[in-house]
């Protein structure tokens, strides 16, 4: 077995909590300063969790948990930015397959006109 790390900061913020659970975090900074410790802010909050002065949920279950492939896994796929067509996400059918084609295909010759207007306009100029 490991042997308990020794943390005199931490130790201190949670004596400070188990004599009054609403001391303020800057007069626990105050004190740990005056005894020449370094606390953070996350530290005041682990040790609050740790006495259960505030409601922690699991780890894992935040708001950004999980990868993009399980949160976009479910009906609607994810948001994209403004202007961007939407996902093709079944590709399972000939019909989806060919339909990505065309689009492609269309966003190609776009570009193309696009580029080929730029070349008219710098061989105007030059």
């Amino acid at each position: 077995m490991a042997a308990k790390k020794n943390a005199p900061a931490m130790d201190f913020i949670v004596e400070a909590l188990k004599k009054n659970k609403n001391v303020p975090y800057s007069e626990v900074a105050e004190q740990a300063r005056k005894r020449n410790l370094k606390i953070y802010p996350i530290m005041y909050g682990r040790a609050k969790a740790l006495l259960g002065l505030v409601p922690v949920s699991p780890r894992g279950q935040g708001r950004k948990s999980g990868s993009t492939a399980a949160r976009t896994s479910g009906r609607t796929p994810a948001r994209r930015g403004p202007g961007r067509p939407p996902r093709v996400t079944d590709m399972s059918s000939i019909e989806a397959v060919i339909a990505a084609l065309k689009d492609g295909e269309r966003e190609r010759d776009r570009y193309r006109r696009a580029l080929e207007q730029i070349r008219g306009i710098l061989e105007a100029v030059v």
